[in-house]
C-alpha cells in the first residue's frame, strides 16, 4: 500500500514550477520494461511538486502500479526549490518530477541524477483583464506583475520582451511579486491589469473572476510566444522526471517506472475528470478542488518524451534561457551523462 508524507501546501506553490512550449514538438517515445529480478526493492519514493504535475506520480502510488519493482511506493510532495534540492542531495527520492532547469542546475552543481524524460511542454500564460490583448505588445504601458524574480517564467518573459523590443521596466508599470499567490491576488483585486501565471493558478484566477465585473482571460500562451520569437523547432521542455543513484543502479526498476509513468500520463489525459478527483481525494493537504485541476489540464501540454529524444529541444531551450540568465541552468549545458540512456 502506498504511504503519504503530509505537507501543508497551498495554491501559491503551483506556479513556482515553470513555463511554456511550442508547436511541432517531438513524438513521444516508448519504453519497454526489462525483466525484473525475483527480489524487488523494498520501497520506491516518488517525489513531485504540488498541483497538476503530481497527478501521474499520485496515480502510480495510489494504484500501486510499481508493485513489479518495489514492495511499497511512497509519494512525497516538495514545497520549494530548497526542499527539492535537499531531497535530491540527501538521496531521499528515487524518481523526482521537477522543472528541467532545476535538473540541469543540480547536475551542474555535482548532484547525482539523470534526466529520464520531459513530459510537460507548456504551463505559463499571460493572464489579463484586457478583452482585446493578444500579446505583450498589446499591454504596453499597462500594469504587469511577475512573481519569483529569476525563475524560468521570469527569464522567459524577459526573453520574449527583448525579442519584441520591449523593456519591462520602461514599457510597463512593472513589479515583481514575492510569490505566485501575491501576483494572483494583485490581479484579482484590480491592483494590476496583467500577470504572468503558471498552471494551475492561471486557471484558478480565471475561474474565480468569471461572471464578475472584471473577468480575466488567458491572452497568451508562452509556448506560442516562444515559437514566434525563435523558430518552430524551439519547443519549451518545461519539466520531467529524473532518477537518482539507487534506482540508476537498478535499470530494470527504471524501465518499469518509465513504462508505468507513460501509462499514467495517458490515463490522466484520457480522463481529466478522474485525474482532478484523484488529487482532491488522495492529496487533500494540497487544498485543490477537482474542477480546477481538471480545467487546468486543458491548458498544459503533456507529451511523454524520453530524455534522449528531448535533448535537442532542451539544449536549444537552455541556450536561449542562458542568453539572459546563465545561472538559471547552472552556468552551462549539461553533458552527455545528464541524459539517461536505457
Amino acid at each position: 500500500m502506498p504511504v503519504y508524507r503530509k505537507a501543508l501546501l497551498t495554491l501559491s506553490i503551483l506556479a513556482v514550477v515553470l513555463s511554456a512550449v511550442g508547436c511541432g514538438s517531438p513524438d513521444a517515445g516508448t519504453t519497454t520494461a526489462s525483466t525484473a529480478p525475483a527480489t524487488r526493492l523494498g520501497k520506491l519514493t516518488l517525489v513531485a511538486p504540488p498541483g497538476p504535475m503530481a497527478i501521474p506520480m499520485a496515480y502510480l502510488a495510489v494504484n500501486d502500479k510499481l508493485a513489479e519493482a518495489a514492495e511499497e511506493t511512497e509519494l512525497v510532495i516538495w514545497e520549494n526549490a530548497d526542499q527539492l534540492k535537499a531531497i535530491v542531495a540527501g538521496g531521499q527520492g528515487d524518481f523526482v518530477t521537477m522543472p528541467s532547469n532545476n535538473a540541469a542546475v543540480f547536475y551542474n552543481k555535482g548532484l547525482e541524477l539523470q534526466l529520464l524524460d520531459i513530459s510537460v511542454w507548456n504551463i505559463t500564460y499571460l493572464v489579463t483583464a484586457d478583452p482585446d490583448a493578444a500579446g505583450l505588445g498589446d499591454i504596453k504601458g499597462k500594469s504587469l506583475v511577475v512573481s519569483l524574480q529569476g525563475s524560468v517564467p521570469d527569464v522567459m518573459f524577459r526573453f520574449l520582451c527583448a525579442k519584441e523590443g520591449l523593456d519591462p521596466e520602461k514599457d510597463f508599470e512593472f513589479r515583481y511579486a514575492s510569490d505566485p499567490t501575491q501576483a494572483a491576488q494583485l490581479l484579482l483585486t484590480g491592483q494590476v491589469d496583467n500577470a504572468v501565471l503558471s498552471e494551475a493558478l492561471a486557471t484558478a484566477v480565471v475561474m474565480q473572476a468569471k461572471g464578475g465585473e472584471r473577468p480575466l482571460r488567458k491572452a497568451l500562451a508562452f509556448d506560442a510566444a516562444w515559437i514566434a520569437a525563435t523558430t518552430r523547432s524551439d519547443d519549451t521542455p518545461i519539466a520531467g522526471t529524473a532518477a537518482t543513484p539507487r534506482v540508476l543502479d537498478a535499470p530494470w526498476a527504471v524501465a518499469v517506472f518509465q513504462r508505468e509513468y507513460q501509462a499514467a500520463v495517458d490515463w490522466m489525459l484520457g480522463d481529466p475528470v478522474a485525474a482532478g478527483q484523484l488529487v482532491e481525494t488522495e492529496l487533500p493537504q494540497l487544498g485543490l478542488e477537482a474542477p480546477i485541476l481538471t480545467a487546468s489540464l486543458e491548458s498544459i501540454t503533456w507529451r511523454f518524451t524520453p530524455a534522449g529524444a528531448a535533448r535537442p529541444y532542451l539544449e536549444r531551450f537552455y541556450t536561449n534561457l542562458a542568453e539572459l540568465s546563465p545561472e538559471v541552468i547552472g552556468g552551462r549545458l549539461p553533458d552527455d551523462a545528464f541524459y539517461y540512456v536505457p
